[in-house]
């Protein structure tokens, strides 16, 4: 079976030879849509995610699989406080994203052109504490091999630890992800904090349809400890979380530190000793599968498109010099005429089918605010019958704040995808109905609503210290421009969906960050009156949550239907462009002489093949994709055998060097 590289290469030598064609015939519209098309394939980009509890490893994790461990910086602390992207790029280029010098969040933030040897100084908390250098992302373009097919990795901060925003960071970003890398530590036993994220990445991974696309990585296997146990507990856990058989989990035990052993020294069995080729396996063929799935069946269909396109004025001069009695040429011309007149039709304002496309994306409309709401029902049934009643969000009510923003940020996610979903299909019955084919439009950006200031205690009825509301807005203000930087975040890394949604997720993030910041010191003894107490408080945030669903639904629906109008308005010129051609070599076939009639059909022949070449290698090449697209993972497929591959957990792969340098 063929890679999707050499799937991607022999597509877009296809689109070349169509452009050649279009501008030859001088077809513009078909060849404006085979340039953006052809552009679509180049740039198009996915999304690795890589998460899990601070301490685990990730930084190092990613040196080593990328093969460049300079690149990351590794601390002894909490590590990673930013999010930070690494594409390909050449030359080398290193980007901090800025706010402010009085901390407000410009909508174009400040760039600034930083060296690897300061990454850290931006990226780190040690480095960077309380992020007092305003940053809000670090970009990196590298000339790594390994990311020279599209492939963007985002490095997180860790969940759970005392910086309770990490956590939300983090799981904004997961709906974006086309893979996720959950790291976890083969030396002890996931935690509460952990299993509370892997519940929301199980739960994006449904929504995105790929529940294969997540992989765990147990990291430090090369520290000595009893663990048996531990793995044991780890796959019941994930199973559970994860809703999957412990078979199906696709679960990898790597050291870091031989892998990074091995790239200084070359040698073979420290590669074998690190497991990471049945990591790569995993995650490179979750990746080949992905984009198999999405980006090669929409460049596909546009190639086919565009080819017929070309073919029809063809294909009738061809049949036109062949038939040649006046009947059938009448018929050709009454048959290309009606046609012509049905796209005319088409194409006027007032159309039909206009109306009828803004009733289905109106009925889209409600039906995602009522998905909406019911997410957001859903986020707080389970803060009444579950959050409550959990010692970690009542004994830090910050967290339990933070839970919620990111559960929101999560639903609107879930409902742009769904959107884009629905949408598609709308596209699919009207071009089935019309005779049109159409591309997917993606979903437009969401709208920033202002965050509410307010102030939650747990502590009703108590006496409050005077100014703490002035605490409560000002905290809830760099909340607010902290999630905002979230959501820059995603629409500058991720751009599967990261303009769509990241302005939404980011402002339900910031409100849950700024919420937080006025609750850290309440350690209220009375549970009950605790529970009474943020239920009261909490109710705004609420409410604030369930008005952003409906305008950030109201923005989406606006931006699709222009989409949409716009995508059929240009296939509608093109195959206006194509009959109209069509009926001018009909033209020439009723004058040409019938010496000129076999020299001219010889000439269109010569034409025609490379268009019918390209028709037929289109659809081998989708038959390939499809296929690729369903591929099983079979290297460490399972939780039973990844992990068996290499060193096995608790084994020392590396006598005494020790194994913290996963951090």
């Amino acid at each position: 079976m063929r890679t999707y590289d050499t799937l991607r290469t022999e597509v877009l030598g296809l689109f070349d030879v169509l452009a050649r064609t279009a501008e030859e015939v001088r077809a513009a519209e078909t060849e404006r849509r085979v340039g953006a098309a052809r552009e679509r394939l180049r740039d198009s980009r996915l999304t690795v995610v890589v998460c899990g509890e601070f301490k685990r490893g990730k930084s190092s994790l990613l040196g080593a699989l990328l093969e460049d461990p300079g690149l990351f910086p590794v601390d002894t602390t909490y590590a990673t406080r930013l999010v930070t992207s690494v594409r390909y790029g050449d030359p080398e280029r290193i980007t901090v994203l800025l706010d402010g010098e009085d901390g407000t969040q410009e909508e174009t933030p400040e760039r600034r052109t930083i060296s690897r040897a300061e990454i850290a100084d931006y990226a780190t908390e040690g480095g960077n504490p309380h992020n007092v250098r305003r940053a809000r992302l670090v970009e990196i373009e590298t000339p790594n091999p390994r990311l020279a097919s599209g492939v963007t990795v985002l490095d997180t901060p860790g969940v759970g630890g005392v910086y309770h925003e990490h956590t939300a960071v983090t799981a904004a970003l997961l709906p974006s992800a086309d893979a996720l890398l959950f790291v976890a530590d083969a030396t002890q036993p996931l935690t509460e904090s952990e299993l509370v994220f892997l519940r929301r990445a199980a739960e994006a991974a449904e929504v995105t349809d790929d529940v294969d696309g997540i992989v765990f990585v147990l990291t430090k296997t090369d520290v000595p400890t009893d663990s048996d146990a531990i793995r044991e507990n780890t796959v019941a856990k994930l199973a559970e979380v994860t809703g999957r058989p412990a078979a199906e989990l696709r679960l990898v035990a790597v050291s870091n530190l031989a892998k990074l052993r091995h790239l200084e020294t070359g040698g073979e069995r420290h590669l074998e000793l690190s497991n990471f080729p049945a990591l790569e396996a995993l995650l490179w063929q979750a990746l080949e599968r992905r984009r198999a799935k999405l980006i090669l069946g929409g460049a596909l269909a546009d190639l086919d498109g565009a080819a017929l396109a070309l073919l029809r004025p063809v294909e009738t001069e061809l049949d036109a010099l062949a038939r040649r009695t006046e009947d059938e040429l009448a018929r050709l011309t009454g048959e290309l005429e009606q046609q012509k007149a049905r796209l005319a039709g088409l194409g006027k304002g007032e159309a039909a089918w206009r109306a009828e496309l803004r009733r289905q994306f109106t009925a889209l409309a409600r039906a995602l605010r009522s998905e909406g709401q019911t997410g957001i029902d859903r986020v707080w049934n389970t803060f009444q019958t579950d959050y409550l009643f959990r010692d970690m969000f009542l004994a830090a009510p910050e967290h339990l704040v933070t839970q919620l923003s990111s559960d929101a940020g999560a639903v609107v996610s879930g409902v742009h995808t769904l959107a884009q979903r629905r949408s598609a299909q709308i596209l699919r019955e009207f071009s089935t109905a019309q005779g049109l084919d159409l591309a997917e439009q993606k979903v437009g950006p969401l709208p920033d609503p202002p965050v509410p200031p307010l102030k939650v205690t747990g502590r009703l009825g108590d006496e409050r210290a005077p100014g703490g509301g002035m605490r409560a807005v000002r905290e809830t203000s760099f909340g607010t421009t902290t999630g905002a930087g979230v959501g820059f975040a995603i629409g500058s890394i991720a751009p599967g969906a990261g303009n769509l949604i990241g302005l939404a997720v980011g402002a339900l993030i910031g409100a849950g960050i700024g919420l937080a910041g006025a609750v850290r010191a309440n350690r209220h003894s009375d549970r009950q009156q605790q529970r009474h107490s943020l239920q009261t408080e909490l109710a705004p945030l609420r409410g604030t949550q369930q008005r952003h669903i409906e305008d950030a639904v109201a923005a989406m629906t606006d931006d699709l239907i222009a989409a949409v109008m716009a995508e059929l308005d240009s296939r509608i010129r093109q195959e206006h462009e194509s009959v109209t051609a069509a009926l001018s070599r009909l033209n020439d076939a009723k004058a040409a002489t019938r010496a000129q009639a076999a020299e001219r059909t010889t000439r269109l022949r010569g034409r025609r093949a490379p268009l019918l070449d390209v028709r037929r290698k289109a659809e081998s090449l989708a038959a390939e994709a499809a296929e690729l697209g369903r591929a099983e993972q079979e290297p460490g497929g399972g939780a039973g055998s990844s992990g068996d591959a290499g060193v096995p957990v608790g084994e020392t792969a590396l006598g005494d060097d020790g194994g913290w340098a996963d951090a």
